[in-house]
């Protein structure tokens, strides 16, 4: 007599709908005002100018990931890639302004010695989970990138028929373009590959930084056979600090230019400006390609670049060899800057529109900050580390804090009111705002390095009245992007 079966149900396929609960708008205008609370809290409570303690460099990283997490939103927001990213309901955006949230908080401990006596694990716990956070959305940020070519093209297809252990290497192996995907990729312009390496370049140095803090907490480990290059496991450390902020500075600043010239429309050129464009954002890329691999050596190997152009005593003066790799990416994005200049976008020049004036200016201020007067001080070093000594400590500490993030920051805030923002009065005065204070900044920063290094000096104000003013133009774009209208569309998966 035969025994009847009863069948177990199991889910087979699962088909649901995910709403988008934080719009890109709502979270690009939370992240600026969080990270111009998070940087003018850092000037108001007495943190140091420079980033020279523990608490400073820590602190430091809730503004720096809040540039980050802006960046990524502009990235997603110029590429589309919203409609290429997989339906998931905890998307790259979400986990980008978590991040955000977690170093504010954490960053909010060190603000008070009390609370950081009184609860010692809690804020360095909140960074770690940001730190994470913000390394995981610049991995997946990377992979959509490179995906998203063939996505767009339809040669890309996620999904198997079949899913059997065996196929994972295949399947993650796919990732990766094949030579039968070359055309896709040729086509895919300048701006895209810039974007692509810039996206790279941060992902890299925040492991670098990730593995710096990781050893400062639980020691060298595993990574002692690296210790030989540099002496001692403390030296090894540190050394991995500098690599970290000055990758993730260029990475940043390319990313900017990248974004810019594609929202500028580049690949809309003809003839001679479009090839000038191209030209100068493939120089930038070069440029950015060999930094990092320099910086990967820095921190792997404590390999130091020469020194070129040597003179002075003991050969004191010169161009160190890593700023000499870096100005390529500059001299890159000073080319390109020229067509996007003097090309109108949508029926009007750039010179009319204050955003994108003030936006290509940045790009000016950038150079001026970190390349000639970078310059200028190493081929003086005679001078700059004996009797203007103090001149050098106010460059030392100013280029990273305002010729580096704080410009790229702007940036990243006025390519969000280019994008959001609808012709009017308050995005004019918000461009002019920033272009004055990017203007006032760097004459301050110029004067207190080569006139007045003192703290208190009228300089030093003026460099101060600078970033007011830039804040003030960010405190006004938080409006403009806030009250963008959006159109939301459904993107539907088969």
């Amino acid at each position: 007599m035969g025994v009847s079966l009863k069948a177990i149900q199991e889910v087979g396929r699962v088909t649901y709908t995910h709403n988008y609960m934080l719009s890109l708008k709502a979270i690009t205008s939370a992240t600026i005002l969080v990270t111009v609370i998070m940087a003018g809290l850092y000037a108001l409570l007495g943190l140091p100018p420079g980033l020279d303690t523990y608490y400073g460099i820590l602190y430091f990283h809730s503004i720096g990931i809040g540039i980050a997490a802006l960046a990524t939103y502009l990235v997603i927001s110029i590429f589309n890639l919203q409609k290429y990213e997989p339906p998931i309901d905890f998307p790259i955006s979400y986990r980008a302004f978590a991040a955000v949230v977690f170093a504010a908080a954490g960053g909010i401990f060190y603000l008070s010695p009390t609370l950081d006596a009184s609860f010692p694990d809690i804020p360095l716990g909140l960074y770690v989970v940001a730190f994470i956070l913000i390394g995981d959305v610049g991995g997946a940020l990377f992979v959509q990138l490179l995906l998203m070519p063939r996505k767009q093209a339809g040669t890309y297809a996620p999904k198997m028929k079949a899913f059997p252990p065996r196929m994972w290497p295949q399947y993650v192996l796919r990732m990766f373009p094949g030579r039968k995907d070359f055309s896709v990729y040729s086509k895919a312009g300048a701006g895209y590959w810039l974007a692509l390496l810039s996206v790279g370049s941060a992902f890299i140095a925040g492991m670098i930084g990730f593995l710096n803090l990781w050893m400062m907490i639980f020691g060298v480990g595993i990574f002692s056979v690296f210790i030989p290059f540099f002496g001692d496991a403390g030296t090894f450390v540190a050394a991995l600090a500098g690599p970290h902020s000055h990758d993730m500075g260029i990475a940043i600043m390319t990313g900017v230019v990248a974004l810019v010239a594609t929202r500028f429309k580049f690949s809309d050129l003809k003839g001679s400006r479009r090839n000038v464009a191209s030209l100068g954002l493939w120089i930038t890329s070069i440029g950015l390609v060999a930094v990092t691999v320099i910086f990967i050596f820095e921190a792997a190997l404590n390999f130091a670049p020469p020194t070129l152009f040597q003179s002075g005593p003991d050969g004191v003066n010169g161009m160190a060899g890593d700023d000499t790799v870096m100005t390529i990416t500059a001299l890159g994005a000073m080319i390109a800057l020229i067509p996007l200049a003097l090309t109108k976008l949508n029926g009007k020049s750039s010179w009319k529109d204050s955003v994108r004036l003030t936006l290509l200016g940045i790009w000016v201020a950038a150079v001026v900050n970190s390349v000639i007067e970078g310059f200028y001080i190493e081929f003086h070093e005679d001078l700059f580390g004996s009797t203007l000594a103090a001149n050098h400590n106010v460059f030392a500490n100013v280029n990273p804090m305002f010729g580096i993030m704080t410009l790229a920051a702007m940036a990243l805030v006025l390519l969000g009111v280019d994008y959001y923002g609808v012709g009017g009065t308050m995005k004019r005065a918000t461009g002019w705002l920033a272009g004055v204070g990017v203007l006032v900044a760097t004459l301050g920063t110029s004067l207190w390095t080569f006139v007045d290094p003192s703290i208190g000096g009228s300089s030093y104000w003026l460099y101060i009245l600078g970033v007011l003013i830039m804040g003030a133009s960010g405190l006004s774009a938080i409006g403009i992007i806030y009250k963008a209208k959006i159109a939301r569309i459904s993107r539907s998966e088969t």
